[in-house]
C-alpha cells in the first residue's frame, strides 16, 4: 500500500472493496485524516474510505506543470516561448492560462505577426456575435416548436426545453452549462489552429444548437426528420447548420444505472436505520458507485457535445467543407480527436480516448481491414455492416487523425484543402477511392514509411490506466 500523509498533491485513489478483488479508481483532492481514514474530494462529491482499503497515487496536476512551464517561458522572455506554452494550455483545456500567455507574448514582442493575430482572435472570442429574429424563427421551424426557450452565449444560440432553475450539481441552469461547454470547445478549436499557424474563418452569426431535455422528445423529433437518426446520441445537420442534442442521462440505456443508484440509496438508508458492523463499508461502497455512475453519465454528455460541436465548427470555419469534402474518416476522426471527457470535465484536445484506442487495437490485428489505404479510401466506413464494425471504423479514424494531427499537421490540412473541390463530388466508387488515395499520397509522400510510423506511434500511445500501471 502506498501511503501519503496529510493533504496530498496526489489526485488518484484506488479503492478496493473490502472482501473482494474489485478495485475502483477515483480522481480528486486526497486527504489522509487522523484516525486512519481518507477523504477524496471530487467536484461532484466527497467520499471517505478506510486507509487500509486504499492506494493513493501521487500525480502531477496540469496546474503544477503549467507553473513550471510558465516560469521557464518567462526566463526565456521571447514571444515564441509564450505562444508555445499558450498552445500547450489550449490542448489541456486551460483557456484562462492560455490567455495569460498570450498577454505575456504581447509584452515580449507586440510587433510579432502571430502575436498580433492572436490578439485579434482574443478580441473576437470575447465579443458577442450579433443574432437576428430570423435565425430564431428558422430554428423553430426546423424543430417545429414555438414553446422551446432561447438561451444565448457569445457565439451560440440555443433552443431548449430544460428547466431554468439552477441544477444542484452544476450550480447553474442546464442550458447555461451546455453553452459554457460549447464556448470552451469553440475557443479551443480556433485558438489551436491559429497558434499552429493556420488561422480559420470565423462565423459572423451565432452557431445554432438545439437541446432536448428528454430523450423521448428527441426521438419524436427525429422520427419525423429521419428515422435513421433514432440511434444517434446527437447529430449535426449541415443543411440547416444546426447541432442537435438531448440530455444523455434521460436515455433508456441509462435506466439500469439509474435503478442501481436508487437501490444503493435505499440500501444506505436501510443501513442508517439498522446499523451493523459492515454498515460503514456498505455506505462507502454505495456512495462510490453512485458517484462513478454520475461521472460516467456526464462524460457521455461531454463526448457527444464536443463531437457534434466539432463537426459544426469544422464546417463553419471552412476546415472541412460539408458540401464538397466527402471523406468520412476525416470528418469523424477530427470530431473524435476533440472529444476528451475525463472525470466529468472536458480534458482538452487530443487526449487519449480509451474507447477509441481499444477499437483501434482490435482491428489493428487485421492488416487488410486496418491498412492505411483501407482507411483513407473510406472502405473502413463504407463496408461497415454491424455496430461493432462501425465502432472499429471510428477507432481507426480517430487513430489516424490523432497521428496526423500531432505529427503531420501541415500535410493533413493540405489534404483537407485538396479534397474540398467540386470534382470530388461524385459517386463513391472505385474511381473516387483511387483518386482519393492518390491525393493522399500526393500530400504525404511515401505511404509505406508513413504507415510504419503510424503503427509505431499507436503502439506507444497509452491510456491513463496504462500509464498508471507503469507507475505502480
Amino acid at each position: 500500500m502506498l501511503v501519503v500523509t496529510g493533504t496530498a498533491h496526489a489526485d488518484l485513489v484506488l479503492y478496493t472493496v473490502p472482501g473482494t478483488e474489485i478495485t475502483l479508481k477515483l480522481m480528486g483532492k486526497v486527504t489522509v485524516n487522523v484516525g486512519g481514514t481518507v477523504s477524496c474530494r471530487h467536484e461532484r462529491g466527497t467520499l471517505h474510505f478506510s486507509l487500509s482499503d486504499c492506494q493513493i497515487v501521487r500525480t502531477q496536476s496540469n496546474q503544477k506543470i503549467y507553473g513550471s512551464k510558465s516560469s521557464a517561458a518567462r526566463r526565456e522572455g521571447t514571444a515564441q516561448s509564450h505562444l508555445d506554452l499558450a498552445l500547450w494550455c489550449v490542448e489541456q483545456g486551460m483557456l484562462e492560462e492560455a490567455d495569460k500567455e498570450l498577454a505575456e507574448a504581447w509584452k515580449a514582442d507586440p510587433n510579432n505577426p502571430q502575436v498580433r493575430l492572436m490578439v485579434q482572435l482574443v478580441k473576437y472570442r470575447r465579443a458577442t456575435v450579433p443574432s437576428s429574429a430570423s435565425i430564431e424563427q428558422e430554428m423553430r421551424q426546423f424543430v417545429k416548436s414555438d414553446s422551446m426557450k432561447v438561451a444565448r452565449s457569445r457565439h451560440y444560440i440555443l433552443l431548449h426545453d430544460c428547466s431554468d432553475a439552477d441544477d444542484p450539481i452544476y450550480g447553474k441552469p442546464i442550458a447555461q452549462h451546455r453553452l459554457d461547454l460549447l464556448e470552451k470547445v469553440y475557443d479551443s478549436f480556433y485558438m489551436k489552429y491559429a497558434l499552429e499557424g493556420h488561422p480559420l474563418r470565423v462565423p459572423r452569426e451565432p452557431m445554432r444548437v438545439v437541446l432536448f431535455n428528454d430523450h423521448a422528445d428527441y426521438l419524436n423529433f427525429v422520427r419525423i426528420l429521419s428515422p435513421s437518426l433514432k440511434m444517434a446520441a446527437g447529430f449535426y445537420s449541415p443543411e440547416e447548420n444546426i447541432a442537435i442534442f438531448y440530455r444523455q442521462k434521460t436515455d433508456e440505456a441509462y435506466e439500469g444505472a439509474d435503478q442501481l443508484v436508487e437501490i444503493l440509496k435505499g440500501l444506505r438508508e436501510e443501513v442508517r436505520r439498522n446499523p451493523s458492523a459492515a454498515g460503514g463499508e456498505i455506505i462507502r461502497l454505495a456512495k462510490t458507485v453512485e458517484l462513478l455512475v454520475d461521472i460516467e453519465g456526464e462524460n457521455k454528455e461531454i463526448e457527444v457535445v464536443t463531437h457534434e460541436a466539432t463537426h459544426q465548427l469544422a464546417a463553419n470555419s471552412g476546415l472541412l467543407d460539408r458540401e464538397k469534402f466527402q471523406v468520412r474518416w476525416a470528418h469523424e476522426g477530427l470530431a473524435s480527436y476533440f472529444e476528451s471527457p475525463k472525470e466529468a470535465t472536458w480534458a482538452g484536445i487530443g487526449a487519449v480516448n480509451e474507447q477509441r484506442l481499444g477499437y483501434y487495437r482490435i482491428l489493428s490485428h487485421d492488416p487488410e481491414h486496418s491498412s492505411l489505404e483501407f482507411v483513407v479510401t473510406d472502405r473502413i466506413f463504407d463496408y461497415a455492416s454491424t455496430n461493432g464494425s462501425v465502432m472499429s471504423a471510428y477507432g481507426q479514424a480517430w487513430a489516424l487523425t490523432h497521428y496526423l494531427m500531432n505529427e503531420h499537421l501541415n500535410e493533413l490540412l493540405a489534404f483537407y484543402k485538396k479534397m474540398a473541390v467540386d470534382d470530388f463530388k461524385v459517386e463513391r466508387d472505385d474511381a473516387w477511392r483511387d483518386k482519393t488515395f492518390a491525393t493522399f499520397k500526393e500530400c504525404f509522400g511515401d505511404i509505406e514509411t508513413l504507415e510504419l510510423e503510424w503503427r509505431r506511434y499507436m503502439r506507444d500511445l497509452k491510456t491513463d490506466d496504462e500509464l498508471l500501471a507503469d507507475k505502480l
